[in-house]
């Protein structure tokens, strides 16, 4: 026995960055809420995606050291294709009548693939349990309407678990019982993705391929939910919790979180302070994600498009994915970076693989190496607060200044005896106070004395030509 309600709601380009509820009153007695949407029609014509994509991509590689010259549109008028047709999109969140986040339909919702919340069983991304009766609130969260279209919700109220899914949430089998404890110099990625969102690994499989990696640990950061982190157990490889909050004005992740958050409480009146304030609540590191790459109307809400009040920040990716397919927003990252460390903000900059499958993974997609006495999630938190990071696509580097390491704070009364090392040769670029200071082509190590007159921050950069192989967050002068 069930109970059906349908919803047909009529959609307008005005209603993109808009949230719409709908309120359903859930009966004692239900065992299971299974939800289907579709929306038509999905996308606009390739022909009518074709000058707003174009315009998208000029903005995109108009950024960074090396901007493209775009008079001649020929590059772009042989990759628009790869990016059509443009999508009409809504995403759905579910939250029960006790105030709890109980799911989302990520890469299933609008797509007629059925979404279930059960007492026994649920889909990936939603959170099994009772289903207390009252009102619940789907929430549909409209990123992007380009052409009107007509979006169909149907809800099954089901006083049975009888409803079949293809996707089931299954118990979590631990691939470690123990990990080595380590200390020094240890190697992760704070933004990855699992199948609870919109990534292609289970949680297990997540771990594994990171360990294949030698990767001494990962942050789980799946879109905007972390009931995929709850339902390990049992697991001894360094996984940790998150969130990539994906709002309509920019990603954003929150670091070593155990909690659930809204996204939404990111908008462009308050900015970021309410949700960062959420995140540091729980004692974890805010983080800017990726914030120059392509967005409207390729990627909605990708980019960040608000004002940062830095005073809330810890940490800013600026190195996402793979240098060779994202040097634009990467370097235009530095180029920010370097801005806001000289206006005195302490913001450490990462690197991430925001690995959604394994393709994601190349030569070029960064690690961190974060500095810890021993590798506990407290430990990473406050080494990436105190910028004991550096990030490289694969050799080691170090960097001194006197006995000064990474992160640290150093007096500039004396002449300073700086050192550097890359397992790599490369051209080393010594970046003071926003500027390339001195340049040093084609090296492995070196050290040498040298003075600089004001306070401010100094951090080294590895390039082979025009690519990037690593770069260490600043070592500060007082």
């Amino acid at each position: 026995m069930s109970n059906e309600f349908h919803f047909n709601i009529e959609l307008y380009p005005e209603d993109s960055k808009k949230l719409i509820p709908i309120d359903i009153e859930i009966p004692d007695g239900i065992k299971e809420i299974v939800i289907k949407g579709i929306l038509e029609p999905e996308s606009i014509s390739y022909e009518e995606s074709k000058r707003p994509i174009i315009d998208a991509l000029k903005k995109y590689v108009s950024q960074g050291f090396e901007p493209l010259d775009v008079k001649n549109n020929q590059i772009l008028e042989k990759i628009w294709r790869e990016f059509s047709p443009l999508k009409n999109i809504v995403n759905l969140r579910i939250i029960d009548s006790e105030g709890k986040f109980r799911g989302t339909g990520d890469n299933r919702f609008t797509k007629g693939i059925p979404i279930k919340i059960g007492v026994e069983e649920s889909t990936l991304g939603c959170v099994t349990g009772e289903i207390p009766p009252g009102e619940w609130k789907l929430i549909l969260e409209v990123k992007q309407i380009l052409k009107r279209c007509i979006l169909n919700v149907v809800v099954f109220l089901n006083r049975e678990n009888n409803t079949k899914i293809a996707d089931p949430i299954l118990p979590y089998t631990s691939v470690l019982r123990e990990w080595e404890s380590k200390e020094g110099w240890v190697k992760g990625d704070f933004h990855l993705h699992s199948n609870h969102s919109d990534g292609a690994l289970s949680i297990e499989e997540l771990v594994k391929f990171s360990i294949k990696r030698g990767l001494d640990f990962i942050f789980l950061t799946d879109h905007n939910k972390i009931s995929g982190y709850h339902t390990i157990e049992d697991e001894g490889y360094p996984i940790f919790g998150g969130i990539e909050f994906t709002t309509f004005w920019g990603h954003f992740l929150g670091l070593g979180i155990c909690d659930y958050i809204s996204w939404d409480l990111v908008n462009p009146d308050v900015g970021i302070r309410r949700l960062a304030e959420k995140v540091h609540y729980q004692e974890g590191i805010f983080c800017i994600a990726h914030p120059f790459t392509l967005s409207y109307p390729i990627c909605p809400g990708c980019r960040c498009e608000i004002s940062i009040d830095y005073d809330y920040v810890d940490a800013m990716e600026v190195w996402t994915g793979t240098f060779g397919l994202r040097k634009f927003e990467i370097t235009e990252g530095i180029k920010e970076w370097r801005r806001i460390l000289k206006e005195g903000c302490k913001v450490t900059a990462i690197g991430s693989s925001d690995m959604h499958k394994i393709e994601d993974i190349r030569d070029d997609t960064p690690v961190n190496y974060v500095y810890v006495d021993s590798l506990t999630l407290e430990n990473i938190i406050r080494s990436v607060r105190e910028g004991k990071v550096y990030v490289t696509s694969g050799p080691k580097v170090e960097f001194y200044m006197n006995d000064k390491n990474i992160g640290e704070t150093l007096r500039i009364d004396d002449d300073i005896f700086l050192k550097y090392s890359c397992e790599e040769e490369a051209d080393v670029k010594i970046i003071y106070n926003g500027e390339e200071f001195i340049k040093i082509p084609k090296t492995k190590k070196g050290a040498f004395q040298i003075r600089f007159e004001d306070k401010g921050y100094v951090y080294l950069e590895f390039w082979q030509g025009n690519k990037l192989l690593a770069f260490t967050n600043p070592i500060y002068l007082m």
